[in-house]
């Protein structure tokens, strides 16, 4: 029966929600193990859908008249031949009165021997991948029922594997496992095939020959060894979950225990299942990690959310990972994968994305935990190029954060969309909130009602701007419903104040623009940093930019020598200072500075026009100020000026170009990418 959760936390029309991982970019210059195998997965996983099929998943719903409650699943699996027999058990209550039939969704390629009632047998029909029950007497609105549906046959896998009968390593030991995500557990097992409606627990029990060690979600309650030398593994999960974390993972695995030691209550088993083969000192080190991650997370989004069961990871055959509850799949081992797998725990298992349209609240907060794992364990130096990167290809994201066409698997797993800017949208929004709030905003949402259900960026939002203590509409409406990323163009100019010693007042204004034909514009409190001498020190100052064209009177004790732009990377956007004129000589006689193309990948090349004759120099710099390429002070004689450098070996990231003549300023950003 139901556990007391709130109705609307169980919406019915609904769709669903993924995250998977394989690794495909390279490391170092560009992010990321974790988010590219998400994404590759899931396209290699719809890609081979045909069209018409693809377009009917995605819109499929489930049956919204019935609410589920409980899976059972009694399964017992043979890889010689490849074959599944089993009885599946679903508890659910009827939304309507008089419930005359209701539907499960289960593949046509499964065979239904009989449907029951304790051992009364009901009237059912099979089509078009599901399965019609007539119940014996019709339940009352909100009364429960039980039904155990008998099946077997060899699951035909959609896509890349939603069940698959595997071998690995050089004796081609048989691997046997599930992934559901996004339409496929109706591939082997009946159910309600929807996240929205999570069952209120769960139970799986496995029985295979004894070469296999069987694995599921939550304890292990016992094995039982049977006369035909099979062996019966029983799993017990006592939380809720959605019908797509439920998982099968079966070979010959090797097991590597930790435990977690949380702040309060007992210890919980991290619990790896590895092939012999894998499990080398190296990946011990790295699958040590796991504690020392559950603690980052724990202070940043609140206790494990499964601390009576467990957590762990199932070594499967994809290159990446998959986030079922308790014990996530693993093609894949390093620290971006695992860290992004156990922040599912949180955001995608514990609170569930109600729809494919808010996936980002799954994958966006999943690939910002590696970031934010990284930040805690390595520092600066590998925290602000990681960012840097993704910064770079968030840039790259077209459409909206919220996927308006969820006929499209493209849309869906963008990864520059629902990966890399959803995990920027998080990190503009703790630039706005501050470190405190933001770890306040993710703790609560995630023991919010919302908790052990699903949600919206709705809900989400309003949790934010309760915590924040003002409304932050402007900006999920901005960067979650509208397109692109703002483009700053910045003039300056500085003089002193009289009568006050050493105290210089700055003129500053800011243009924006958008990089489309139809542009949108972003309030947002931008963060400007005055660089000066002969005062206290640089100035951060945060100015709040809401309209398209405004100017902003700054006062700093110092001369003034540059301004930055969010020079610590808080917002999602492109900079480009069109002209610095410190108003103490004649400004440069130029008419344009500009950098083709931009962005570069291996040839930089800047083009001036010069009105009058004049002598410069022309420098490039990175965001932390060090001069990386520059030209000795020549005379440049009206007219047009080509000058062009190799950058093929500098990391990607943002750059400045600068002309500079005497004090005087023309500065350009430019974008070198990989």
């Amino acid at each position: 029966m139901k556990t007391g959760r709130a109705a609307h936390l169980r919406p019915k029309p609904v769709l669903l929600v993924i995250l998977l991982l394989t690794s495909w970019m390279s490391r170092g210059q560009l992010p990321d193990d974790g988010v590219a195998a998400c994404q590759h997965t899931r396209l290699k996983y719809f890609g081979s859908l045909p069209n018409a099929n693809r377009a009917a998943r995605i819109q499929y719903p489930g049956d919204a008249t019935i609410d589920i409650t409980y899976y059972k699943l009694e399964l017992t699996i043979t890889a010689t031949p490849h074959y599944l027999r089993g009885a599946v058990t679903i508890g659910f209550l009827a939304v309507n009165e008089g419930l005359s039939r209701f539907y499960l969704d289960l593949a046509d390629a499964m065979t239904v021997d009989s449907v029951k009632t304790g051992v009364q047998k009901l009237v059912f029909s099979q089509q078009n991948n599901q399965l019609t029950i007539t119940p014996a007497q019709p339940p009352g609105k909100n009364q429960g029922l039980m039904v155990t549906v008998y099946y077997q046959g060899k699951p035909d896998p959609t896509g890349m594997g939603s069940f698959v009968f595997g071998t690995h390593g050089s004796q081609n030991q048989p691997v046997i496992w599930s992934l559901s995500e996004p339409y496929g557990a109706r591939d082997w097992f009946p159910c309600k095939d929807t996240p929205a409606d999570k069952a209120d627990s769960s139970d799986v029990w496995i029985t295979a020959p004894k070469q296999f060690v069987s694995v599921s979600n939550g304890k292990l309650e016992g094995t039982t060894d049977n006369p035909d030398d099979t062996r019966t593994y029983r799993w017990r999960n006592r939380y809720p979950i959605a019908n797509y974390l439920i998982s099968v993972a079966m070979s010959n695995y090797v097991l590597y225990e930790q435990l977690y030691r949380p702040a309060v209550g007992d210890p919980m088993p991290v619990t790896h299942y590895l092939y012999p083969e894998a499990l080398s000192d190296n990946l011990r080190r790295t699958l040590d990690e796991t504690t020392s991650m559950l603690t980052v997370f724990t202070d940043y989004f609140g206790p494990y959310p499964f601390l009576k069961e467990k957590y762990g990871h199932a070594q499967f055959g994809w290159g990446g990972g998959m986030e079922h509850q308790t014990i996530s799949s693993m093609g894949a081992f390093n620290t971006d994968i695992i860290a992004h797998e156990l922040a599912h725990q949180w955001f995608g298992d514990k609170i569930t994305c109600r729809s494919w349209e808010h996936i980002w609240l799954n994958e966006g907060f999943a690939s910002y935990a590696e970031i934010l794992y990284r930040q805690v364990k390595s520092g600066p130096s590998v925290f602000s190029p990681y960012l840097n990167s993704y910064m770079l290809l968030a840039r790259r994201a077209r459409g909206t954060l919220y996927v308006e066409d969820i006929t499209n698997a493209n849309n869906i797993f963008d990864s520059n969309r629902t990966y890399y800017k959803g995990a920027m949208v998080l990190h503009m929004l703790r630039g706005i909130v501050g470190d405190q709030k933001f770890r306040e905003i993710l703790r609560t949402y995630a023991a919010s009602e919302f908790a052990y259900g699903t949600a919206t960026t709705e809900d989400f939002a309003a949790i934010a701007s309760n915590v924040y203590g003002q409304s932050l509409d402007y900006f999920f409406k901005q960067w979650v419903y509208g397109e692109n990323y703002p483009t700053y163009r910045v003039k300056w100019s500085s003089g002193a104040i009289a009568g006050l010693n050493n105290m210089y007042q700055i003129q500053l204004k800011v243009e924006q623009t958008t990089n489309t034909t139809n542009p949108t514009f972003f309030t947002m409190p931008v963060p400007v940093k005055v660089l000066t001498t002969g005062g206290d020190g640089d100035t951060l100052i945060t100015v709040f930019n809401n309209s398209a064209n405004q100017t902003f009177e700054l006062t700093v004790k110092g001369k003034p020598e540059d301004v930055q732009i969010d020079p610590d990377n808080w917002i999602l956007k492109q900079v480009e200072i069109t002209e610095i004129i410190t108003a103490v000589a004649e400004p440069v006689p130029t008419t344009q500075l500009t950098v083709l193309p931009n962005p570069i990948r291996e040839q930089l090349t800047a083009q001036l026009e010069v009105a009058n004759l004049f002598t410069g120099r022309i420098s490039l710099t990175n965001s932390a100020g060090q001069e990386l390429l520059t030209t000795a002070d020549r005379s440049f004689a009206a007219g047009r000026h080509t000058l062009s450098w190799p950058v093929v070996n500098l990391p990607a990231g943002q750059y400045y170009l600068t002309l500079v003549a005497g004090e005087n300023r023309v500065t350009k950003t430019v974008l070198i990418t990989k």
